[in-house]
């Protein structure tokens, strides 16, 4: 190597660390929201990931001491193979988790590898470019530049790069940009055997990640057909979650970041439970009706069936979802295009939020939430978020939420059936067997009234539905002996314990 780099060569090498560190927190954050997708629980993943890059990270910093001579052909090197280890780690592992039982030992061993690789790079351009200047201001240009590229990527990949393009472009672009690096320090920065072959290898890595961008669209649905096993009709990312419908024979499902939302073979059995028997108890005639979550539209067709709901006010967080509900063919089908209906009203917002600002009374309240796998969404199983329910609710309203299954995530059942319990008189918990979901619950906030409140009257013969009845109602209130209630804490904002109960209960079931 030469005893001094040329003004140009510096700046071409500084600026390598600002984009190189942009890479590194983007693999890093890429590859925590991979496991979170696929495994749940986002502050574990994202902790144990943001741990084992970090230390790999250190790891590469004391191996790099063992590379004595050639500086810059070795950190092309490595710049080549972090950009393709990392730009392929995302569809390597999405196409392992398919059948891998030791997927977390593959997504461990990816990090310390990739971490590593990152952290053989600031050592070494900090040894390049020491002889063009004093060390105090190599560190503190190098260092700079490092945490604003990792300022840059933690900024990108949130607001621009996982929305626009998700998990597996992103990686394959950030690839791509790592190996851009390597063949401009080719190109620009003069080492000592410098030859037209040091070219081959970083060309011929881009041009592969290049092919795997275009066809980044065939990829991603072999992967989805693969991981949902049925036709995918639908797949899109929203800025909140990955949307997926897929169609098995007449049967289709509602996917959000894998989970299973809905199936129309029997997405009347838990809709049913979940709409009419609140609304059966509600002795308003007149009834003004407020939906939480719910943006498939489904809840609300269910409302629409009865006469005595004079309007409906649906709150979903993701716009993409309304529109999919609202436009798409399939989904107007399966809701019978309630969303257009005059009685409703949709909002697009927090439900959180919504709450706060809302000064209205409604006769009854429906939370349909996703199940609370993590602590964002287990925020609105809180003491507080209840309290804020009550304040919407009328006197003589009823309130009820999903409350995931009581026989699989038993303590989370009961969990949210003792948090209601703190803000409301009388909690009616309740559950009904669902086929493709198991035996799953719901509680059920109604005013003190006791047993006399809790009976539906036999009504007429005719209409839709297909499972509720007052007897079915009355049976559903029974809990076997392996789903009778334990103890558990409370659910508060500050101690969000009931996500932690939902994976202690769903961590072994295979289903």
């Amino acid at each position: 190597m030469k005893n001094s780099l040329s003004i140009l060569e510096q700046r071409i090498l500084l600026f390598s660390v600002f984009i190189l560190s942009l890479c590194g927190i983007t693999y890093e954050l890429v590859l925590g929201s991979l496991a979170t997708y696929l495994l749940g629980n986002p502050v574990q993943q994202y902790s144990i990931t943001i741990g084992f890059f970090l230390s790999s990270m250190g790891l590469g910093s004391w191996l790099s001491r063992y590379i004595l001579k050639d500086l810059i052909r070795n950190f092309i090197r490595i710049e080549v193979m972090l950009g393709f280890v990392g730009g392929i780690s995302v569809i390597v592992l999405n196409y392992l988790f398919s059948f891998s039982a030791a997927f977390y030992l593959l997504h461990i061993f990816t990090l310390v590898i990739i971490g590593t690789l990152v952290g053989l790079e600031i050592p070494l351009l900090t040894r390049i470019l020491r002889r063009s200047g004093a060390l105090r201001d190599i560190l503190a240009n190098v260092l700079t530049l490092d945490y604003l590229g990792g300022l840059a990527g933690s900024l990108f990949f949130p607001l621009l790069l996982f929305p626009f393009m998700g998990r597996i472009l992103t990686c394959l672009v950030i690839g791509i940009l790592n190996i851009a690096v390597a063949l401009i320090v080719i190109a620009r920065v003069e080492y000592t055997g410098k030859r037209r072959s040091d070219y081959l290898m970083p060309i011929g890595t881009i041009l592969l990640l290049i092919a795997l961008v275009v066809n980044s669209g065939a990829i991603t649905h072999f992967l989805e057909k693969k991981f949902y096993f049925d036709d995918v009709v639908f797949s899109q990312r929203s800025r909140y979650q990955e949307i997926v419908l897929t169609r098995n024979s007449d049967d289709f499902r509602l996917y959000l970041d894998g989970a299973l939302q809905f199936s129309t073979s029997d997405e009347y059995r838990y809709h049913e439970m979940l709409v009419h028997v609140p609304l059966s108890l509600c002795k308003t005639r007149s009834k003004k009706v407020l939906i939480l979550g719910g943006g498939d539209g489904l809840a609300v067709k269910d409302c629409l069936l009865r006469k005595d709901v004079a309007a409906v006010t649906l709150v979903e967080l993701d716009p993409l979802m309304i529109q999919l509900a609202k436009n798409n063919s399939t989904m107007k089908r399966i809701n019978r295009d309630a969303l257009k209906d005059d009685r409703v009203r949709v909002v697009i917002g927090d439900a959180y939020d919504f709450l706060i600002k809302n000064h209205r009374l409604y006769d009854v309240i429906i939370a349909d939430f996703p199940d609370p796998h993590d602590e964002v969404i287990s925020k609105l199983y809180t003491v507080q978020f209840f309290s804020l329910i009550r304040r919407s609710l009328h006197r003589d309203g009823v309130f009820v939420t999903q409350s995931t299954s009581p026989l699989f995530a038993r303590e989370a059942f009961w969990c949210i059936n003792a948090t209601m319990k703190k803000i409301f008189p009388h909690v009616v918990p309740y559950h009904a067997f669902i086929p493709s979901f198991g035996d799953w619950g719901f509680n059920m906030a109604v005013p003190a009234g006791g047993e006399n409140f809790l009976h539906i009257k036999k009504e007429k013969k005719g209409g839709e539905r297909k499972f509720f009845s007052p007897e079915t109602f009355q049976a559903a209130r029974h809990f076997a002996p392996d789903m009778n209630r334990v103890p558990v804490e409370i659910n508060t904002f500050n101690k969000p314990v009931l996500y932690s109960y939902y994976i202690k209960g769903w961590k072994n079931v295979d289903y």
